[in-house]
């Protein structure tokens, strides 16, 4: 019988595989639109201030890929790898490795879903020619949540 941190765990992990499949059908789907040259970067103000081929954004499902293995691999061991926000003593050495083991699939989630709004909104840019008016509350949401659980982890860490 599975434990509910296995549950937990699982469930983060199919979130994140699901996030990279997500990356590549979004660029198959959309290549076929967009014009053959579209806007590669942004300014501040949302309008596009460069160009470059279509092509280009197969960058972002790659570049999602690679940090979906990496990350991947850092889960497989996180006690040597990691650099955690406190001093590892005898006394907290389980307890701060087994929090690090719980926090990284979250941690991986929210990165991977950050990057895939970021692909969406290059799309999306792609084909209005400017950021939409939702792009910057589309990266809000996973970022924030992203550091609410590194300082959720953090004081639990300071805790043990």
């Amino acid at each position: 019988m599975l434990g509910q941190k296995d549950v937990k765990s699982r469930i983060l992990e199919s979130l994140a595989a699901s996030s990279v499949g997500a990356a590549w059908l979004l660029v198959m789907h959309s290549l076929k639109t967009l014009p053959d040259r579209i806007p590669t970067h942004f300014g501040l103000n949302g309008a596009a201030n460069a160009t470059g081929p279509a092509s280009s954004l197969w960058i972002l499902p790659i570049a999602i890929s690679a940090l979906y293995v990496f990350l991947s691999a850092l889960q497989l061991v996180p006690n040597r790898l990691m650099n955690y926000p406190v001093k590892i003593t005898d006394r907290n050495r389980n307890g701060v490795y087994a929090l690090g083991r719980e926090m990284l699939p979250a941690v991986k989630v929210c990165t991977l879903l950050t990057l895939l709004a970021v692909e969406w909104g290059a799309i999306d840019g792609a084909t209005r020619g400017s950021l939409g008016p939702s792009f910057i509350e589309l990266i809000a949401v996973p970022l924030l949540l992203l550091l609410g659980l590194v300082l959720y982890y953090t004081l639990r860490m300071r805790a043990v």
